[in-house]
């Protein structure tokens, strides 16, 4: 194996390898990195000019040159020279060719950068190339594909970080917001938030209602009114934002064809440097719009992690504004969004309320339901018996009240008959004895006697049948089956009574009918064997049906007009908590009607009756 030829003295730059190492951690912009590795590599070289080519599109192009500026720079390397130096250098060694320029030879090296094959150097030498440093050029190749691969690998880790950084932002920012329930401390803790992590002076959100924009939260203002000037101005800025679906940010770039009126007409009201308005979407729709204020532009780390947290919050923010408000918001909302999927989104409402105006007036003039007439009612009975006082005379016992059902022949009441007792058998006295003298004036032959014994006699027999009649009349009894509607003599116990006094009252149950006092203007709509329903006031729930039996022809006057009564009979059984006197309202079906004549009829017949001429 033939032994390397020996290296020259300072045949390598410590101090060059020393900075292309450093270049391996470099943390500026691309354009900085490539001017001083092209410098280092030169130097490494012992190059005069150093160029690196990049391929584009199955073309190399310039990338960068090594010198620019003191009267100095790299030539131009013709296409075919390139192509000439890149067809070989790419397999891993370094190539070398001959150069003339302005009237001087120099030797070019080619190398090729990176193992994909898509970066080449080309360095140019005027100092011959001695044969032992062709080992050492390929030393020195390895060396520079180790300090891209380095810088690249470096690039890619600060890369990742970065976006571990940008991921960390939202996550916490998200954390701290999921400890609220409630829509509205919430988007007041996420504009503060906003406002404190990005240096910001105001954070404000704005919620979309009905297409426009209503001002929900301003960072560290707890209340404010919608008339406020600044409130106003912002709710304009959001709009703008809004109606273009996109994000404003002023000062704008000079490429950008967003409209900023507003945010610049804001911009110079209030004083602040830069803004940004930031749609929040939900499904593709804009549901919010936050705009933040402060003296610093807003940089593509911070635009980058504005919109990750826009795409995170949004959902929350959605779920929190539909749940968080009353029942019928909710319902409103959600018909809205079926009813935009059959009429579609635009004038929503508009276009149900066309075609719900359509069907009713169309239900109006062609439906027919049944027309139903009402009217008061009192429930009465056939048999109605008045319980008087027979004499005069004092209350000895009640057994009954009202609402107490008796059976025919029972007690209901019993007056004192302590006096007609002692009359009775003062009566019987005088009849005994009467009849012993007419005894004895017959025996003794006396007949005058006799007879005005036989007449007293007679007087006293009469007087005590009278009394007896009185004693069998001091117990009122129930002339039939029934119930007490009348009569609460507890409280007059031992109280004197006259003859003739009404003191109790019962009322049979089973011929009950209904009396309907029917207004003149709807006697005309009644017939005979007509159904309907009643409703009592004590039980509006329970339908009892009726059916119409007659119509007294004569009207009753009454101060609000005339009425006349339609008796009626309860169809089936009646209920065993009915009881006469009881009162609701009827309602008597005459027939199907059109819904438009129901509703109208009384308003016609008003203007009939008071414009006619």
């Amino acid at each position: 194996m033939p032994s390397m030829p020996p290296i020259p003295e300072r045949a390598i730059d410590v101090d060059a390898v020393r900075r292309l190492r450093e270049l391996r951690t470099f943390n500026g912009n691309d354009g900085a990195f490539w001017m001083a590795f092209a410098e280092q590599a030169a130097r490494l070289l012992r190059a005069e000019f150093a160029v690196v080519y990049r391929k584009q599109n199955e073309q190399w192009q310039p990338y960068c040159f090594w010198p620019v500026g003191q009267g100095k720079a790299a030539p131009r390397l013709s296409a075919d020279q390139v192509d000439l130096l890149a067809g070989k250098a790419l397999n891993g060694v370094p190539v070398y060719a001959a150069f003339d320029a302005e009237g001087s030879s120099s030797s070019l090296v080619g190398m090729g950068l990176d193992r994909q094959g898509d970066m080449l150097a080309v360095f140019g030498r005027s100092a011959a190339l001695k044969p032992e440093e062709y080992a050492l050029d390929q030393v020195k190749r390895e060396l520079l594909v180790e300090i891209l691969e380095g810088f690249r690998m470096h690039r890619a880790m600060h890369e990742v970080r970065r976006e571990a950084a940008k991921a960390y932002e939202p996550l916490d920012l998200m954390l701290c917001l999921n400890e609220h329930t409630r829509f509205q401390s919430l988007v007041m803790a996420l504009c503060n938030e906003l406002a404190a992590r990005f240096s910001c002076s105001r954070v404000s959100l704005g919620w979309v209602s009905d297409n426009y924009i209503r001002m929900q939260a301003v960072s560290h203002m707890e209340r404010f009114e919608r008339k406020m000037e600044v409130v106003q101005a912002l709710e304009a800025v959001m709009e703008e934002c809004l109606d273009q679906d996109e994000e404003v940010l002023v000062p704008a770039e000079e490429s950008s064809s967003v409209l900023t009126a507003e945010h610049e007409r804001f911009r110079e009201r209030h004083g602040e440097h830069a803004m940004l308005s930031l749609p929040l979407r939900l499904e593709q729709k804009v549901v919010a719009v936050v705009s933040l204020e402060r003296e610093t532009i807003f940089t593509e780390d911070d635009l980058h992690a504005l919109r990750t947290i826009a795409d995170q919050v949004t959902r929350r923010l959605g779920d929190l504004w539909e749940y968080d408000r009353w029942f019928g918001a909710r319902m409103r909302d959600a018909l809205h969004a079926k009813l935009e999927q059959f009429v579609g989104p635009e004038h929503t409402w508009m276009k149900v309320a066309a075609a719900v105006a359509v069907l009713v007036i169309g239900v109006l003039l062609f439906g027919r339901i049944e027309y139903k007439v009402d009217a008061p009612f009192i429930l009465r009975t056939e048999d109605l018996a008045f319980l008087s006082v027979p004499f005069d005379g004092y209350i000895d016992e009640a057994y009954h009240k009202p609402g107490d059902l008796v059976m025919k022949g029972q007690h209901l009441l019993e007056l004192d008959t302590r006096e007609f007792r002692l009359e009775e058998a003062q009566a019987l006295a005088d009849y005994q004895r009467y009849l012993r003298e007419q005894e004895k004036s017959m025996s003794q032959n006396r007949l005058a006697d006799m007879r005005v014994a036989e007449a007293l006699k007679k007087q006293a027999r009469s007087r005590l049948e009278l009394i007896r009649y009185k004693l069998e009349q001091a117990e009122l009894k129930a002339p039939f089956n029934g119930i007490v509607v009348e009569g609460d003599l507890e409280r007059l116990l031992g109280a004197p009574v006259r003859k003739g006094d009404i003191l109790l009252k019962v009322a049979r149950l089973e011929d009950l009918y209904v009396e309907m006092n029917v207004s003149e203007r709807d006697i005309h709509e009644f017939s005979e064997l007509q159904e309907g329903n009643i409703a009592f006031l004590g039980r509006p729930g329970e339908k009892i049906r009726m059916v119409v039996e007659r119509i007294e022809p004569m009207a009753v006057v009454e101060k609000d007009g005339n009425i006349f009564h339609v008796i009626g009979r309860i169809a089936g059984a009646p209920e065993p908590w009915l009881r006469p006197g009881m009162s609701g309202l009827a309602k008597v079906d005459v027939g199907k009607r059109q819904i438009a004549w129901i509703l109208l009829h009384r308003t016609i017949d008003f203007f009939r009756m008071n414009l006619w001429w």
